[in-house]
């Protein structure tokens, strides 16, 4: 388990922290503050090297491709995306996986407490399965959350959720 940059880990920190709570409490989170944290991590690793810069833009790209296809399916919004990428970029593959891996579990854990308490739990599976079938019957991309029919209730903050994930890797030294 390798130990990282402190600089490092304490950016991701303050940059989810702030994110994660305009997640949480407007439901957005600026492209600016994202853009910030973006260009202060290219500037930190092209100090170490040209060769550092080029390994932080691939893990943020590869990490966009790996989710985008998520956003195009509308299960995941542009700024959770962004924000894995950074954690990718930042904390390299596998202690960034190990941190949105965590922030994904506890997004579902919410979602389910959510909906067992709001006694949704079945409706939403069948939704689920409908459009499944649908996306299969109609071999196209569906959007799976339409703002107009589901909803904000439905929406969980999942950078809110990416920042917890950070700090229980912290805490229990989950290579971060």
């Amino acid at each position: 388990m390798e130990m990282l940059d402190v600089p490092l880990v304490c950016g991701m920190v303050i940059c989810l922290a702030a994110a994660g709570l305009w997640d949480l409490l407007a439901g957005r989170v600026p492209n600016r503050w994202l853009a910030f944290w973006y260009g202060a991590g290219f500037i930190y690793f092209a100090c170490s090297s040209w060769l550092a810069a080029a390994g932080y833009l691939v893990r943020s790209a590869a990490a966009v491709g790996l989710f985008f296809l998520l956003f195009l399916y509308r299960m995941m919004g542009a700024a959770d995306i962004k924000c894995m990428a950074l954690l990718c970029g930042y904390l390299g593959f596998g202690a960034g996986f190990r941190v949105i891996l965590s922030g994904l579990v506890i997004g579902a854990c919410w979602s389910l407490l959510r909906l067992l308490r709001r006694r949704l739990f079945g409706d939403r599976m069948g939704r689920l399965a409908a459009y499944i079938r649908q996306i299969f019957r109609e071999k196209q991309i569906i959007a799976y959350y339409v703002p107009e029919r589901d909803g904000k209730e439905s929406v969980v903050p999942l950078v809110f959720c990416l920042f917890w994930g950070l700090a229980f890797c912290i805490f229990f030294r989950q290579g971060v």
